[in-house]
């Protein structure tokens, strides 16, 4: 009896270790994934004021997306290659914006990332 309770309490621990290093690794997924993205969103934002792309959308009423791709932007200089550096530290996570025209006259964008693990909904290989 001691022995099968003894096997029991083992066998919980390696469960409950198992079970915490998945958490720790899924979290530590997610972290990096979402330093992805802002990253990312932060270089599309730079590349819409820089060119004014924003302003542009207003005065012309221009009613058409507007794709900005990483390659793009890292090309332009507004993103940097290790800012889509995947969580395997060997590949690079692609990704691109869908921009339209905001009602206030600005610009709206719906920015789609793809890395080896992870896909945001909507995104389309466009390549």
């Amino acid at each position: 009896m001691k022995k099968k309770i003894v096997i029991l309490i083992i066998f919980i621990v390696i469960v409950i270790i198992i079970l915490s290093i998945y958490i720790f690794n899924n979290t530590k997924e997610k972290e990096r994934y979402k330093e992805i993205k802002e990253a990312f969103e932060k270089a599309v934002i730079w590349e819409l004021d820089a060119t004014g792309n924003s302003k542009k959308h207003c005065e012309e009423n221009i009613t058409k997306e507007i794709t900005i791709t990483a390659d793009n932007l890292i090309s332009n200089g507004y993103l940097k290659k290790e800012d889509m550096l995947d969580i395997d530290g060997k590949s690079y996570c692609d990704g691109y914006a869908k921009t339209f025209a905001a009602d206030d006259c600005g610009i709206d964008y719906k920015i789609y990332i793809k890395c080896n693990g992870y896909k945001t909904n909507g995104y389309k290989d466009y390549k």
